[in-house]
């Protein structure tokens, strides 16, 4: 090292020489006070005509306009320091995505001003862009796919379901020639009918389950098709369902108090339905045989969501079950009619609407389903 130059010299001569990153001083209002070559390297700028211009020539006109320079003099002041990626501004006028780091400086205690280091990052930044352009299409690709995928599942639930329909109508009417013409030949004894009853009732229990399965391609072809929302009163719903639950006394032993603080939800009127339907038929048919039967229904605003609560003090069950409740065709008590598919469709419909479902449940004391609808804006 020449003894002949101080430290000083040989770190000024150091930054000034530097090409791969702008570096300059400014005073306290953002006045340009030094350069070095990368200035002119990176933003083409000579020497004279840098020093002792304001330093927001550097910026995009319309982060000038928006008062962006200064906001940084004031943040760096606040902080000491101020870093960021954005874009900057060439001579030339054309921009180039920039590494940023801008200092307050000061000598004694007393602030003098502040040095800015900027890194051109444009090829990173392109790369970067180019990566995110390829995962982009990729996810596209990849939901096409799925798509295409439920779309043909859709379609095979729904031929299935129509194939299968006819041939167990077929076998539903043989069986009841069958148990007419054994009872014609005094050949229906206990053990005959017994058989014909079972065959019968697996008969009706894969009618139900083509129909679920029916109810499910609806319900994925009317996802497909944004059933329009509208504006219901849940008290209305509520009626309507109470009214047809009523007409096979299904409610003699049940009694449903409801506390709906909130009746106006938009929301697709037909879902809705078919959402509290399930979950009022459940609590009925999975009442305690222990003690008088109690649902209580209520709405709450939890913004941003409309809270349905449906509670009861029926069976209940175990927390290794509930892991399981919302799986299609998974059931937990066999002594009533079902398929397990309703908690499926509910769950889903509200997961396809924006919305979301959760449960307690305590086995032997009873089950509360919390539904989150959003709430209208």
């Amino acid at each position: 090292m020449n003894p002949k130059h101080t430290s000083e010299e040989i770190n000024s001569y150091f930054i000034e020489q530097i090409k791969d990153y702008a570096i300059f001083a400014m005073d306290t209002e953002g006045i340009i006070t030094t350069w070095n070559q990368g200035v002119e390297q990176l933003k083409g700028y000579k020497e004279e005509e840098f020093i002792g211009q304001f330093y927001g020539m550097l910026f995009p006109e319309e982060y000038q306009q928006a008062g962006k320079p200064e906001n940084e003099l004031k943040v760096a002041f606040e902080n000491d320091v101020y870093e960021a990626k954005d874009w900057r501004r060439r001579k030339d006028g054309s921009l180039f995505w920039a590494n940023i780091k801008l200092t307050a400086i000061y000598a004694d205690g007393k602030h003098i001003g502040f040095t800015k280091i900027t890194g051109d990052n444009t090829e990173q930044k392109k790369l970067q862009d180019q990566l995110a352009a390829r995962q982009q299409s990729a996810l596209e690709h990849k939901n096409t796919e799925l798509q295409r995928i439920n779309l043909d599942l859709d379609t095979f639930i729904y031929t299935a379901s129509h194939d299968l329909r006819s041939p167990i109508l077929n076998i539903e009417g043989l069986m009841s020639i069958l148990k007419e013409e054994l009872d014609t030949a005094n050949a229906l004894n206990d053990t005959t009918e017994e058989i014909v009853l079972r065959v019968v009732d697996s008969v009706n229990r894969f009618k139900r389950t083509i129909a679920d399965l029916t109810e499910i391609s609806r319900m994925q072809k009317g996802f497909s098709e944004n059933p329009s929302d509208e504006m219901i009163n849940m008290k209305e719903v509520y009626d309507d369902i109470i009214a047809d639950l009523n007409k096979p006394f299904s409610l003699k032993n049940c009694f449903i108090h409801t506390d709906l603080q909130v009746y106006q939800l938009k929301f697709s009127r037909k879902n809705f339905r078919s959402i509290l339907y399930n979950l009022i038929s459940n609590a009925i048919k999975f009442q305690s045989p222990d003690r008088d039967c109690l649902v209580t229904i209520a709405s709450r605003l939890e913004e941003p969501y409309v809270v349905l609560s449906v509670k009861d003090n029926g069976l209940g069950i175990n927390s290794r079950q509930q892991q399981d409740l919302f799986t299609m065709f998974k059931r937990f008590h066999d002594h009533v009619e079902g398929t397990g598919v309703g908690l499926y469709m509910v769950k889903r419909i509200l997961e396809n609407a924006g919305g979301k479902i959760e449960v307690e449940s305590e086995e032997g004391v009873g089950t509360e389903f919390k539904l989150y609808f959003p709430a209208a804006v």
